[in-house]
Parts: C-alpha cells; structure tokens; sequence
C-alpha cells in the first residue's frame, strides 16, 4: 500500500508513531492540502487548517490527528479536512461555562482508539485562591489530562530538514558545536519556577521572575526540535502556555516585564516577544496559542516607541520590528504591515554613517560622543532589519545594514582579548572598547553578522575561547543567559 501511495500520490511526510494518539502541526504545501490528504499503514488520518495565515498561504498550516503503530506516511491525495473536530480519529467537544471566579472553556477529545483527553483553562475575573495559591484577576489556569506536547512527541522523530524547511531551524552543522555543548550541560541547572503559577517560567538573582526575557519559549522550542528532545518539546509548551495564562496584561495586550512577581513589571514594546509563542503555537496544533500571538502583535502594532532624549531605546524600535516580521512572515496583515514598516523607517532615519551604526537617544552620552551598545546592534537591530529587507527590499536600508555588519565585522578582527559589546565612539573614531569573555551578549552579538562572515569568523580559535564559559552552572542569572545564548540561529547551524 505505502509503494502504491508513493507511485500515485505525493508522499509528503514519514511519521514514526508508538500506537498512542499523536497531534500536532506542520508546513505542508498550498497544491497537496487542495487535493486532500491520506495515511498509509493503515492509520486513521484525520486534519484541518489551522487558523493562520491567508487564503493565499504556501505553504499551508495544518493539524494532523493521527491513531496507529508503526511508519505512516502522509500522502495527498485524500480526504477533505475535518473542520469542526468530528472526523475519523477524535471527535471534539468545546464548552464554556460562567462560573463565579471566571470563564472556564473546557475541551474534550475523544479518540478513536478510545483515549480522552480534556483541557480546561479557567480565565480568573476575580482574584481566586486554587490549591492553595493566589490567582489575579486577569491571569489564568489550564489543566489537562495529557499535555499537548505528549500528543505532538512524533515532531521530536521527524528528520531535521522539516524544521529548515519551515524556518523554525537554520541548515544542522559544526558551527557551534562546543556552544550547543555548554547549553546541553547547563540544563539541569535551569529550574522552573513552583507550582501551579510558576510552571513554564524562571527566576534570576535578586528573586527576580524572568517572564521569559529574551523569549525563553523560542530557545526551548528549538533545542527541542533540534535535539529531537520530547522533555524540552514539552517545556516549550509549558512556557508557551505559562505565557498565555499568567505573564499577558489584558488591557495594554502586552505581557509584563521581568519584575517581583509575574505580573509587576510594566509591559512595554522592549520586553514583548511573541515568535516562540507563534512557533510553539504551529507546531502543537494550539489556537489559543495563535490567537495569543496575533493579539501580542496588534498590541505592538498599536504601541510606537515613546522615548524620548535618553529613555529613546534601541530595543523599544528593533524588538518589535523583529517580532512584527515574524508574524507577517505567518500572517500577512496591512495593519501590523504598516506599522512594522513605520519602525523600519524610524531605525533607519537613525543611521550614522560616520559612527557605522544606528543611533538612539540611550547611547547619546554627550559632546558628540555615542555608546555603541554593539551586542544589541548586532543582536536585535540588524536581524529586525533583515527580516523587514525579506518582505520589503529597500537598496538604501540594504547599505546601511551593510555597513553596520562591517563595522562589527572590523571591531571583532581588531579586538585581541575579548569580543567587543561596547565601545564609544566620537568624530568616527572609536575608543573604549569593552572586550567580553565569556558573556552570553557576545553570542548574541554574532546573530548580526551574515553567516559566510560568521562561519569565516568562528573558525579562530581565538574567537571560539573567547565564547566559551558563557554558561555557567553556578550563574544566578543562568535562565535569562541561557534564553540569550540558545535563541540565536546561528547557534544551531
């Protein structure tokens, strides 16, 4: 039967399953969903389109529900998607009930092979006291029988080229094989926060509550596909969800900032991410998850940097950018379109040719004088840009980051005894500079450079020790360096 499928319909998938239910999203070209889709191996298929992107979408998000042992293969070239949940292999339930401490919605799969899995998610309209912890008003519980990421184990058997092709992942190779090193020991060291309202998130010294800084949820997600790591797939889904429930402010439509508590810090554009969440969402099949991630974009879209002098800051123009090209690339919308396009102009207007970089009123330290905050050039600033270059060439823009990779590019062959995160610079001349050993920015610093320059680069060994030790067991701050070193692509090329 597979060699028949393969001979007359298009094979696009090879699914190793373990008899248990399996759910979970992938990429899977506009021309094969049109003409439905079939499972060999006697599995019991059924799918639908998840709720992203437009009409015009290639490739086409889609959940696969599948019930079976052994290799199955996707092929198209079948059934028809099964949208409101009854089909072959689950039948769905959705209720909502209005109870006195909130909205519970519950949803109930059951399953062919008679398994029945239950999510409730409570959303709390008043503060709310649950196995003997404190709830606000505004936060949320989700309970479930079996986590999603149980379901979605299969993506941790898929080969490595699936997660290339779908841009979640850079092309597998040796060029930072002794980082991924220090990021696998450095694990066990990295413990979720307690209970109920801590799951999926972290604390850094101080008793400081990370809310995910640096998008803690897109460096689990792609150690987890990177790794074929079921475990780390799983806590992927746990900050993704922890993200949703508890760290989202509904009235500005921004998760809070780090702070004392998860919801302490004031949420602003700088410290928003929604890329992990958006991925995690595709690749478990969650439209919660989705419509998250789409509501954290308007919020953006909705909320220009406000900075003024000093308080102008990089961060407040490029990590929304970042984010905003990430979505669009998913989920094309005039509005967020526009409004990435406005903080694309904006970092642009800030190009000094003279100082090769872009300035923001933060590093103006005064008498002409700028701080180069290299690390968050190179870091956050550069790969905004390019990702915005991706949907909107722009030859001008294009030179201007072109000269802000060479300048970074020049500071690194020139710096010796460290990699340069900062330095001053004044007339175009630059002094100061602070060389880096061992410091998570330097890694993220690299993320600005183009790969052929990078690879070239990373080939020093004096370069490579500079790197090493970013990660350290003991590090009170582990979780916030650990998100910094291993959301970065190049880290996993």
């Amino acid at each position: 039967m597979g060699v028949l499928c393969a001979v007359v319909s298009q094979v696009l998938l090879t699914i190793p399953l373990d008899g248990e239910p399996a759910r979970f999203g992938v990429p899977l070209s506009a021309a094969a969903v049109a003409r439905g889709l079939r499972a060999t191996g006697g599995a019991v298929l059924q799918w639908r389109r998840l709720p992203i992107g437009d009409a015009a979408a290639d490739p086409v998000w889609v959940e696969l529900a599948l019930v079976g042992r052994g290799t199955v293969r996707l092929c198209a070239g079948g059934a028809a998607p099964a949208a409101t949940g009854h089909g072959a292999a689950f039948v769905r339930d959705d209720e909502v009930q209005r109870l006195p401490a909130g909205d519970l919605t519950r949803t109930t799969w059951r399953w062919c092979s008679g398994a029945v899995d239950e999510q409730a998610r409570l959303e709390f309209a008043v503060p709310t006291e649950v196995d003997g912890e404190a709830f606000l008003a505004g936060e949320a519980l989700t309970r479930v029988t079996v986590a999603p990421a149980v379901r979605a184990a299969a993506l941790c058997r898929l080969s490595g080229p699936r997660f290339v092709a779908a841009g979640v992942l850079p092309p597998a190779g040796r060029l930072a094989v002794a980082v991924r090193r220090e990021l696998l020991a450095t694990l066990p060291g990295r413990h979720e926060l307690p209970g109920l309202r801590g799951a999926g998130d972290f604390a850094r010294s101080g008793g400081v509550v990370t809310n995910l800084e640096f998008d803690t949820t897109l460096a689990v997600l792609r150690c987890a596909l990177a790794t074929g790591d079921p475990a780390m797939l799983a806590l992927a889904g746990r900050c993704a969800r922890h993200l949703c429930d508890r760290d989202l402010d509904r009235r500005s439509g921004l998760p809070f900032a780090h702070g004392s508590d998860h919801r302490t810090g004031a949420p602003e554009p700088g410290h928003a991410w929604l890329q992990g969440l958006l991925w995690a969402g595709c690749w478990l099949a969650d439209d919660g998850m989705l419509a998250t991630a789409r509501s954290i974009g308007r919020a953006l879209a909705a909320r220009p940097p406000s900075g003024e002098g000093r308080g102008e800051r990089a961060r407040d123009f490029a990590w929304p950018l970042l984010e905003l090209e990430a979505l669009l690339a998913f989920d094309p919308d005039p509005a967020l379109a526009a409004a990435a396009d406005r903080l694309a102009l904006a970092i642009a207007s800030r190009h000094d040719r003279a100082a090769h970089t872009f300035r923001f009123g933060e590093g103006e330290v005064g008498e002409g004088l700028y701080l180069e905050r290299a690390w968050i050039t190179g870091g956050v600033v550069l790969p905004a840009l390019r990702a915005h270059l991706r949907r909107r060439p722009d030859a001008a823009l294009a030179e201007a980051v072109r000269d802000a990779e060479q300048a970074l590019l020049t500071r690194i062959l020139a710096t010796s005894d460290g990699v340069p995160t900062h330095w001053r610079v004044a007339g175009g001349e630059v002094f100061g500079v602070h060389a880096a050993r061992g410091d998570p920015r330097a890694l993220m610093l690299l993320e600005g450079l183009p790969p052929g320059e990078l690879a070239r680069l990373l080939r020093r060994s004096s370069l490579q020790n500079h790197l090493e030790h970013a990660l350290r067991p003991d590090d009170p701050d582990l979780p916030t360096a650990w998100t910094m070193v291993a959301r970065n692509e190049w880290v996993w090329r």
